[in-house]
């Protein structure tokens, strides 16, 4: 198999199949972003509920479905950070050592992990720090909350046996609209502070002029 221009292999599973029409073409592009990434499970979730039909067999997509909406939202919360981070470096505080990290890849592996309450924690203190005119919507902080009950490790949507041997119902389609809203206000809440703050100078352009 040809290396690419890097060094490294292409990933067979793709490679093997070749597209033969551009009709048909997927791409896997290498350096996409966590914020690329949430927003794509996010797509994926949405197009997923688009075949539901009110059968019973859509029972079925219920967990698969939960699984992409969790992982959009894990990885909305660590880019919001990563964002709210980078506006406290360049426009309050500077490059301090606690600041660089905060959004070192370290303590999100180590510290912050799959869990959506401590990403929640974490989030909602560099929101804070930043003195908003407007506080952090708590319906998101309430959508994350039910969905760290539901699935607090990250994998009770994945695996049969992890989820209480309980049965629920819901109104599926009210479902997908709830979760839809509430990851656009999460989006929104990482895209309000950054509305503010770029129309102000940074710390840098402020020192250079003196």
């Amino acid at each position: 198999m040809p290396k690419q221009s890097n060094g490294q292999k292409p990933l067979q599973l793709l490679t093997s199949v070749p597209s033969k029409d551009y009709s048909r073409l997927m791409v896997r592009y290498p350096y996409q972003t966590d914020d690329q990434y949430a927003h794509a499970y996010h797509f994926a979730a949405q197009r997923l509920a688009t075949t539901f039909g009110g059968e019973l067999i859509d029972d079925l997509l219920l967990l698969p479905f939960l699984t992409l909406y969790r992982q959009a939202f894990e990885l909305q919360l660590k880019n919001t950070i990563r964002s709210l981070v980078g506006l406290r470096i360049r426009y309050v505080e500077g490059r301090t050592t606690e600041l660089l990290g905060a959004v070192s890849e370290e303590r999100f592996k180590n510290r912050l992990g799959h869990n959506l309450c401590r990403l929640l924690n974490e989030t909602k203190k560099h929101f804070d720090a930043l003195n908003l005119p407007e506080p952090f919507p708590k319906s998101v902080e309430g959508m994350v909350a039910k969905l760290d009950e539901a699935d607090h490790s990250g994998t009770a949507f994945r695996y049969a046996g992890l989820l209480p041997e309980t049965q629920e119902h819901a109104d599926f389609p009210d479902l997908a609209t709830m979760l839809d809203r509430e990851f656009r206000m999460l989006c929104a809440a990482a895209d309000y502070p950054e509305g503010l703050y770029d129309s102000m100078p940074t710390l840098d352009e402020i020192a250079g002029d003196f």
